[in-house]
């Protein structure tokens, strides 16, 4: 071993003895500082004076010995090397110490056996040190993983042979039981459903992959009840004995809130009636078995003539009372089974399984009631003044939409609600439906474009030919934790790449998205195509979260979050890698809007942050109990600090505010070491700016690669900056 200044302490009173053992020692090459005692007091004062690697003892000294020496330095916690170096020594006292409390033993006849001796015991020494802390090590981690499993939200058991060896309390709380002695000796079999317990002994079979996916299956607590659950299995080594982790997940609360989006994403909100997009799907399933001959249909379309004059003489509320009741009239005549839907503002359309002269009967009865019922509002009788028309699916239908087009050109050839209804109009071979016809959500941002009319602003048009070609690109900044910890965490960013291979900031092309409604489709295009990119970086095992800002009009989109799920879903992402982000401003302008959104999305499990933060939430009551994790303080604060001294003040009292309300900050903007050191005294959680990462100049390393819809090329993250 590499030699070393040796600190050695000689308890003998014979100072030839002591020069003995240090010229023994000095010959194997060690350099020594060394101290001799003979008594209690000494002994006592060098302890005191510091730490020594190594103590050689006389057996017995007049009023002291080695036995004593050894319990001055046992009581003061040090426990060096010991070796009694003597001239004599009864064998038996030569065992009691060997067992007890020395090392070793030399004769000083024998001293040049002292320095193997001291070299072997220090390597013991320093074994022992080793183990020590390693064993300090485990005992920590085994705490720490003990604490992070007691406390963790997730439900994880353990598992050897089918039987529960251990349980964590979020586990025994989720199905029911009080400790885990009250689970000891119950098989996990007892906790799964009769009809899926086949398959969870395969899923138990079945060697589990490091990525493999949840599995769902059927639970039973331990009071009989029943609840959807999806298990993930993991191989594990307890105690030197393989076993499984088996962690549990209650998706109850998750596929509620599913099922709630889904019925949002088909459903009316008014009148609980289907929307246009989920009738247009039907209908689409509807033409495609007419063209091979399956079964016949009908499409009743009604156009009420009134609702607008309603609005305008009493008001919107009494409107929307009578669109309720025409759609409850309706119901009750056409029948549960029969897909109605609200088209728009006034609009019906109702698909029926059955042959013409049968429809037409039945849109005849449902007319004649609507005529014979009366609406009364204000004071005023109003009475059901409608278009309606009956179109047959017919075999050489071109499409959906050309049956909605002949349904509507057939209900506006209606001059009077009295006259008799025309028979059906066979729908157009070649024609397209009439600016006139009612607009058909449509299934790619293309066909968005067409509805958009340019005016005079040149943006128009050239977000037009934008969202036609997909010529949009992300690019991806990373947020610093200021404790060096935590997860990867980056913003995404649009931006659109123009004919000369440039990229335009967003800031300059959302405006006019948002008077287009084009900001829409190029919300679901970036949301979209940044879950594909985060899939890809999973699969890659590599956890980042996204940070994805939405437009203004995203809150009111009720299709959204529905396709939010599906693309999660699609590219295995846990929605908790998503935070979703608005400006301040959104929350103000339309408050209720981004409650109801805010609540669904943390249902759904992703998260949320608020941008620009600062100017008007900080006293405010718009965020109490939404589910908001983050909050991007506005770069207008971190400007001032500079040129305006008293802004530390109010820059402090934002961060404060909004820690106070559990929010994480991020300091925006960041673009230089100097602007960051001012930035350690406010408590900031996260920063981010160009000082860390250029995006412009990350867009320019990937050569302005566009990201289409069908083929989507992961970031460059290995330039990130990390802290």
């Amino acid at each position: 071993m590499e030699k070393k200044i040796l600190r050695l302490l000689i308890v003998d009173q014979s100072p030839d003895d002591t020069e003995l053992a240090v010229t023994a020692i000095r010959k194997c090459g060690y350099m020594l500082k060394t101290q001799r005692v003979q008594d209690l007091a000494g002994m006592q004062a060098a302890i005191d004076k510091g730490q020594w690697d190594v103590v050689i003892s006389e057996f017995s000294l007049p009023h002291f010995s080695a036995q004593m020496a050894h319990d001055l330095l046992k009581k003061a916690g040090r426990e060096p090397p010991f070796i009694i170096l003597t001239r004599a020594i009864p064998d038996n006292d030569l065992l009691a110490a060997m067992r007890s409390y020395a090392q070793d033993v030399v004769m000083k006849d024998q001293a040049i056996k002292l320095a193997p001796v001291i070299e072997r015991e220090l390597r013991a020494a320093e074994d022992r040190r080793r183990l020590n802390e390693a064993t300090a090590r485990v005992t920590e981690t085994e705490q720490k993983s003990k604490a992070v499993i007691d406390g963790s939200r997730e439900a994880l058991c353990y598992l050897q042979d089918g039987m529960h060896l251990d349980a964590n309390k979020t586990y025994l709380d989720l199905f029911g039981y009080e400790s885990q002695d009250a689970l000891a000796g119950i098989p996990v079999m007892n906790l799964i459903d009769k009809a899926d317990q086949k398959r969870f002994k395969d899923f138990l079979r079945k060697p589990p992959t490091d990525n493999a996916a949840a599995v769902g299956f059927n639970a039973v607590r331990q009071d009989g009840s029943r609840f959807p659950v999806e298990l993930t299995l993991s191989p594990i080594t307890l105690n030197g004995e393989p076993c499984l982790q088996l962690m549990v997940s209650d998706v109850g609360k998750r596929k509620a809130v599913e099922t709630k989006l889904q019925y949002m994403n088909q459903h009316d909100p008014l009148t609980g009636l289907y929307n246009r997009h989920y009738f247009l799907q039907t209908l689409n399933k509807v033409v495609e078995q007419t063209k091979q001959g399956k079964g016949m249909a009908t499409v009743l379309y009604m156009d009420m003539q009134q609702l607008k004059h309603i609005n305008q003489s009493v008001n919107y509320a009494a409107g929307d009372r009578m669109l309720i009741k025409v759609a409850r009239l309706m119901r009750d005549h056409l029948g549960e089974d029969t897909a109605l839907a609200r088209f728009g503002g006034d609009e019906f359309a109702a698909l029926l399984h059955k042959g013409e002269s049968e429809s037409r009967r039945i849109a005849e009865h449902m007319l004649d009631a609507l005529r014979k019922t009366a609406f009364t509002e204000a004071g005023k009788s109003f009475h059901c003044d409608c278009h309606l028309s009956v179109t047959a699916v017919e075999r050489d239908v071109e499409s959906a939409q050309a049956v909605l087009a002949c349904a509507y050109q057939a209900a506006l050839a209606m001059h009077a609600p009295a006259s008799p209804m025309p028979a059906a109009v066979p729908p157009p071979v070649a024609e397209k439906p009439p600016a006139s016809a009612p607009a058909v959500r449509p299934a790619a941002p293309a066909a968005k474009v067409a509805e958009v009319k340019a005016g005079g602003d040149p943006w128009l048009t050239r977000l037009q030919q934008a969202v036609e070609r997909e010529s949009f690109t992300l690019i991806y900044q990373p947020m610093i934790s200021m404790s060096g910890e935590g997860d990867e965490y980056y913003e995404v960013l649009v931006r659109l790449v123009d004919e000369n291979g440039e990229l335009v900031p967003a800031g300059k092309f959302m405006p006019a998205a948002e008077k287009t409604g084009l900001c829409a489709v190029i919300d679901r295009w970036v949301i979209r195509n940044a879950v594909e990119a985060l899939g890809s970086l999973h699969h890659d095992r590599r956890p980042a979260t996204f940070f994805i800002n939405l437009s203004t009009t995203a809150f009111k989109d009720a299709d959204l979050l529905p396709s939010v799920i599906r693309w999660l879903r699609e590219a295995s992402v846990k929605p908790a890698h998503v935070v979703f982000e608005a400006n301040e401003s959104q929350f103000l302008t339309q408050p209720q809007a981004a409650a109801i959104f805010i609540r669904a999305a943390g249902k759904l499990g992703t998260g949320f942050s608020i941008d620009n933060y600062g100017h008007h939430l900080t006293d405010d009551g718009h965020l109490n109990n939404l589910p908001i994790g983050f909050a991007k303080i506005d770069a207008s604060f971190l400007k001032k600090l500079s040129a305006d001294p008293s802004s530390r003040d109010v820059l402090k009292a934002v961060v404060t505010a909004a820690q106070a309300r559990s929010l994480k900050t991020i300091a925006k903007c960041v673009e230089s070491a100097e602007s960051l050191a001012g930035l350690w005294s406010f408590g900031f959680d996260y920063v981010q700016g160009e000082y860390f990462e250029s995006a412009e100049a990350q867009a320019e390393a990937d050569q302005h690669t566009t990201l289409s819809s069908e083929i989507v090329s992961a970031p460059n993250w290995a330039t990130s900056t990390r802290g």
